[in-house]
């Protein structure tokens, strides 16, 4: 570290104003700049070791992760192609359920309703077939 005078004579002049002087060398600022501000860069250096190792660590252990969601992904993707056909077949057969079961109580309607009409049918048949007889006998007694 620089001492007080050394941090002093940065600021001082390298000459007078006026007619010139004996020849005076100025101060190299410079080398001593240098030299007061070198044990902070090798301070300095170890830290920035420090983070870059601490950032190559960082990137290492983001390509792992990386690495390891991809593999997560890719078998989670192959579990849902596999269990795609077999929520298929269930969907599948739900809807053939639930048609086989429309299908059977249209069926069923159609069954009561004929046989309704045919109830009918039969209930009026006697009724018809007389009037229609005594249509055909009101023909055969006419002149």
């Amino acid at each position: 570290m620089a001492r007080l005078r050394e941090f002093a004579g940065r600021f001082r002049p390298a000459g007078v104003p006026g007619a010139a002087a004996p020849a005076a060398v100025p101060a190299d600022r410079r080398a001593c700049r240098e030299a007061e501000l070198e044990p902070v860069f090798a301070a300095l250096a170890k830290t920035a070791r420090t983070c870059s190792d601490l950032r190559e660590q960082a990137e290492k252990d983001a390509r792992e992760l990386k690495r390891q969601a991809g593999e997560r992904c890719e078998a989670i993707l192959a579990d849902a192609r596999s269990r795609t056909a077999a929520e298929r077949a269930d969907a599948l057969a739900v809807a053939q359920g639930r048609v086989l079961a429309e299908h059977k109580a249209l069926l069923d309607e159609a069954r009561r309703t004929a046989h309704d009409i045919g109830e009918r049918a039969r209930s009026r048949l006697p009724h018809l077939v007389e009037r229609a007889l005594d249509r055909i006998r009101a023909l055969g007694a006419e002149p």
